[in-house]
């Protein structure tokens, strides 16, 4: 049996025990209403709406599954997921949230799902996140989460939805936890007319295999290549008399007068970029360039943008790293990304230890021309099959 024949099997006993998921939830959701007003030795309210949470998880799963029978951007494949957004809705009436957005407001409570730097990304409004929320006794705990970016290529013409994280607590993992998330956000990516979706697989064993496979069942292509960003240490930093002839010019940020540090500093307030590392050149009252940067909780220094002509790059990234040796010391780390050739060579001129990352690039782009499922199309195929047997 090939594998797409293995795949639409499993979609149509799928359907069959759909139809008989959606028996039982109407039965679990006449028990809780019987339930509501019983006093026992035990919540029968409780117990039933536990019953009817665990029902619904797997038919919203399995809903997912029927949505990435094609390709999930395909006519098939986003009706699939609208199906899902209604189950959710349903879910969510009978029973409370199944995800949330995550927010400054609410973030401690996915605390065991991101690590610090991400939860500093979020507060700041760098990165968005979707959380996944699960009912325990009288308490509700968030359980996994889904990190992601809004961003236009570098032409400006399209615009791309880039997953930067996702994560299930250990003992929520296998219940679709992560299926949902993802079959979530494709849907309102969707929804807005972004089908370009792209995720850097995990460099960690044991996390890239579970990527590898959540992303392929959703059609994600992958591809080898190296991180756009570098990571230099301050130990590794050598030629500071030839750094420090290049940053002669520039100024730390602090100094730059308060109406042109928001006019730069655009979504961000202005101490959210270090006021030592970042910097700018000058000429008169004109800003020709300015680097900023902010310095994470786990202590690495991010470089943000640039702006200005590039050609004062090498001035800029020359200050910043002496700035952090200086302030942090040897065991700090700076990432960096290049916006041009003229700032590649200037990185491998300087900083020759410089360190590019492997990655492996996955990527859901819409379906063109015949590699495009109509329902018509989806339902004679999976017919076929269905006869076939």
């Amino acid at each position: 049996m090939s594998y797409n024949e293995m795949y639409y099997q499993k979609v149509l006993d799928g359907e069959a025990e759909m139809e008989k998921l959606d028996e039982a939830i109407e039965e679990a959701r006449e028990l809780q209403r019987e339930n509501a007003h019983v006093k026992s030795g035990y919540d029968l309210e409780k117990e039933s709406r536990k019953a009817l949470e665990k029902l619904y998880e797997r038919r919203l799963y399995l809903q997912y599954v029927a949505a990435r029978t094609f390709h999930p951007f395909s006519e098939f494949g986003k009706l699939c997921l609208e199906k899902a957004q209604e189950i959710t809705d349903e879910y969510e009436s009978e029973i409370g949230l199944l995800t949330t957005g995550i927010t400054k407001e609410n973030v401690e409570r996915f605390k065991g799902s991101l690590t610090n730097d991400l939860i500093d990304d979020i507060c700041s409004g760098k990165y968005r996140a979707i959380g996944a929320l699960r009912y325990d006794g009288d308490g509700v705990y968030g359980v996994g989460a889904l990190v992601y970016t809004m961003e236009t290529d570098r032409l400006g013409d399209e615009k791309i939805l880039r997953i930067k994280w996702l994560f299930v607590k250990e003992s929520f993992r296998d219940r679709g936890v992560a299926t949902m998330l993802l079959g979530g956000l494709l849907l309102k990516s969707a929804s807005l007319g972004i089908e370009n979706i792209l995720c850097e697989v995990p460099i960690k064993r044991e996390w890239n295999q579970a990527y590898y496979k959540l992303l392929s069942d959703w059609h994600f292509d992958f591809e080898a290549g190296l991180a756009p960003q570098l990571y230099l240490q301050m130990s590794d930093v050598e030629m500071l008399d030839e750094l420090l002839d290049l940053a002669a010019d520039v100024k730390p940020w602090k100094k730059l007068p308060a109406e042109k540090r928001k006019a730069l500093s655009g979504k961000f307030s202005e101490d959210y970029f270090d006021g030592e590392c970042s910097c700018f050149l000058s000429k008169g009252d004109a800003v020709l360039g300015a680097l900023l940067v902010h310095r994470l909780p786990s202590g690495t220094i991010r470089m943000e943008r640039m702006e200005g002509d590039q050609k004062y790059g090498e001035n800029l990234f020359s200050y910043m790293i002496v700035s952090a040796k200086e302030l942090f010391g040897d065991d700090a780390m700076v990432e960096l990304f290049a916006e041009s050739e003229e700032m590649n060579d200037y990185f491998d001129t300087y900083y020759a230890k410089h360190l590019r990352t492997s990655v492996i690039l996955a990527s859901l782009q819409k379906p063109y021309g015949n590699s495009d499922t109509s329902v018509e199309e989806a339902i004679r195929i999976l017919s076929e099959r269905e006869r076939g047997k």
